[in-house]
């Protein structure tokens, strides 16, 4: 039982090691653009399927990124603008799921300009290192 315990908590803590450890490069955030745009094409054509699976994998990168500003720390606007970009991503899921391309197309928008106003202030945080 102390051996299951002990190795239960060795992955558990890794686990926690590796969500503080992703890291968001240059190429990260141009899958994540690059994903956006296709979510925005999908939906444009009322592609659901594409949508969904364009929405499912920003919904998780958006996990990972907010886990990256949390443990970064002082970093509490990013923190947020990645809670609203997921909350944004489970809404356009909603939408494209009840065929409701409208608000989808406004949520993904807003999608879009949550990810511009985020990089105004975290790129050029980047850029001057």
């Amino acid at each position: 039982m102390r051996t299951l315990m002990l190795g239960f908590s060795l992955i558990v803590m890794t686990g926690g090691a590796s969500a503080a450890q992703v890291t968001i490069d240059e190429d990260y955030m141009q899958t994540m653009e690059d994903r956006q745009k296709s979510l925005s094409k999908n939906i444009g054509v009322q592609n659901a399927q594409g949508a969904n699976e364009d929405v499912k994998e920003l919904e998780d990168m958006f996990g990972e990124v907010e886990d990256y500003y949390v443990h970064k720390g002082n970093a509490t606007d990013a923190v947020d603008w990645s809670k609203d970009s997921k909350d944004l991503s489970i809404a356009i899921e909603k939408y494209v799921a009840a065929k409701d391309f409208d608000n989808a197309t406004v949520a993904a928008t807003t999608l879009a300009k949550t990810c511009k106003a985020c990089h105004r202030v975290y790129k050029k945080d980047k850029e001057k290192k």
